[in-house]
């Protein structure tokens, strides 16, 4: 659908599974090479790039945990000796290992969800820039929670973090568009099929799917069309934005949906 992707070369962090397989796959499908980022898995991972590269573009696994910076400038290093870079999306993430009430997170929780959801994208956007300059110009993509903007029980840890990097979205848009790099941010509502799916509360998709005027929950391929759109020359003025995609769902609804009051 968008030939302007077609021999661009992809990093996606975080790109083994669920949402970011799905980008990857996508990204792929579009002519895309893709550099699958992983830190746990190696089997999804490679699984991935297989898939990628059965679509005829070049791809493959890397090992970087984006929480670690010198591993993410390792990772960097590749990219530089793999073609450079022209598109950058930070999915990666992590906090809901330890679900708590704001009031009760741990100090050593907190760092180490911020370290990859926040100053991981911040680093590997540092990264990549001069890349980027170097190919002409690209794209970085910010992928956000609606828990930022709407209250989630037990989930301050992600939710902290990506605000942050939603306000660090506004900031880099700003800087680095005259330099003709685009830089934008994709919210997903609940998507049905997602790692956060499996590592939240499993019971959520049936709760929240009644609630979504589109019908359906969010699935990891709804995310990655967004990522593809938002990468291509089909959005030229598209600068420092949040795409919100969530079938309708809206802000209201997650308290009593996620935390229900007890049935007397």
């Amino acid at each position: 659908m968008y030939p302007s992707l077609t021999g661009k070369r992809a990093v996606v962090l975080g790109g083994s599974r669920g949402i970011g397989r799905a980008i990857a796959l996508r990204l792929a499908a579009e002519g895309a090479h893709v550099l699958v980022n992983y830190a746990r898995s190696p089997e999804a991972a490679e699984a991935t790039a297989e898939d990628c590269r059965a679509a005829g573009v070049e791809s493959e696994a890397v090992l970087a945990n984006i929480g670690d910076a010198a591993a993410l400038a390792a990772l960097f290093e590749r990219v530089e000796q793999w073609g450079g870079l022209d598109i950058l999306v930070n999915n990666a993430a992590r906090g809901l290992e330890r679900p708590r009430p704001a009031i009760e997170q741990r100090p050593k929780h907190l760092h180490s969800t911020m370290d990859v959801n926040l100053f991981g994208p911040w680093q590997a956007s540092q990264a990549a820039v001069p890349m980027m300059e170097a190919r002409g110009g690209g794209t970085i993509v910010n992928l956000l929670s609606p828990g930022s903007w709407n209250y989630m029980p037990d989930y301050s840890a992600v939710a902290v973090s990506k605000a942050a990097l939603a306000s660090l979205t506004t900031y880099l848009a700003v800087e680095l568009a005259p330099r003709e790099i685009r830089v934008n941010a994709v919210s997903a509502g609940w998507v049905e099929g997602s790692e956060g799916e499996h590592s939240y509360r499993r019971e959520v998709s049936d709760r929240v799917r009644p609630h979504v005027p589109g019908g359906r929950n969010v699935s990891p391929d709804d995310v990655a069309a967004a990522v593809a759109w938002v990468c291509s020359a089909e959005a030229p003025m598209l600068i420092g934005q949040t795409l919100h995609l969530d079938g309708g769902f809206g802000g209201g609804a997650w308290g009593a949906i996620l935390d229900p009051p007890e049935q007397g």
